[in-house]
């Protein structure tokens, strides 16, 4: 069974939190840090796509009133809120066995069934509508984009536990409704306790085995 990094990170740099995400496909595809299940968070902002569409989501002026930067991510897709309450998740990992020829529905598809089993194991059903995100009945709690190079590939998402949903719903044009997992749930659950399991769902749903690493000072170079 291959063997993959787990990182977790909680940086309050939101800046390099993102440049971090431009960063791994690179270093990875080149041999030079390991692929890497990421678990971090980052401080209240708003995070657009790569080529920019999806500021047409942002409300611009309440992000101006409630002092969220926008930021840019390296992959498609719409805009996202961060805070400190929403869990984000990212695997990067080298084109070779399963990945070496998969595509974006395929890799959307083996982080979807990530979630799905994290959200079973707090006794909820969810369901997965590719491009669009994963849902608890008419909530969604997840959203996740893919980047696929030559020599890497990404998926990355958000999982809502218990971020502040009003600031997002101020901050953002949100095409569907929104919840948290600590709302569907009905108590407190701790994030250190939902990155756990996801971190094994992640690992179980791409077949990998994960070992605690460290963050390198090349990842730190070229970010």
């Amino acid at each position: 069974m291959p063997r993959w990094r787990l990182l977790r990170t909680r940086w309050a740099d939101r800046e390099l939190n993102l440049a971090f995400e431009w960063a791994l496909p690179r270093l990875v595809g080149r041999y030079l840090c390991p692929s890497t299940i990421r678990l971090w968070t980052n401080p209240a902002c708003v995070v657009i796509g790569r080529s920019r569409r999806s500021l047409a989501e942002v409300r611009l002026e309440a992000c101006r009133e409630l002092k969220l930067p926008v930021l840019r991510r390296p992959t498609a897709g719409g805009a996202v809120y961060h805070d400190e309450g929403n869990l984000n998740w990212t695997v990067v990992a080298r084109r070779k066995g399963v990945l070496r020829t998969v595509g974006p529905s395929e890799l959307e598809e083996l982080a979807a069934k990530a979630i799905l089993r994290l959200l079973a194991s707090y006794g909820l059903e969810g369901r997965h509508e590719p491009r669009k995100g994963v849902f608890v009945g008419r909530y969604k709690l997840s959203g996740m984009a893919m980047y696929l190079a030559r020599d890497a590939v990404m998926v990355h998402g958000t999982l809502l536990v218990s971020s502040d949903l009003g600031r997002l719903r101020a901050a953002l044009a949100c095409k569907y409704e929104v919840s948290n997992l600590t709302d569907l749930v009905g108590s407190a659950i701790d994030l250190t306790e939902v990155e756990g399991r996801l971190a094994g769902c992640l690992a179980d749903a791409f077949g990998v085995e994960l070992v605690e690493g460290d963050v390198r000072a090349v990842e730190l170079s070229m970010a």
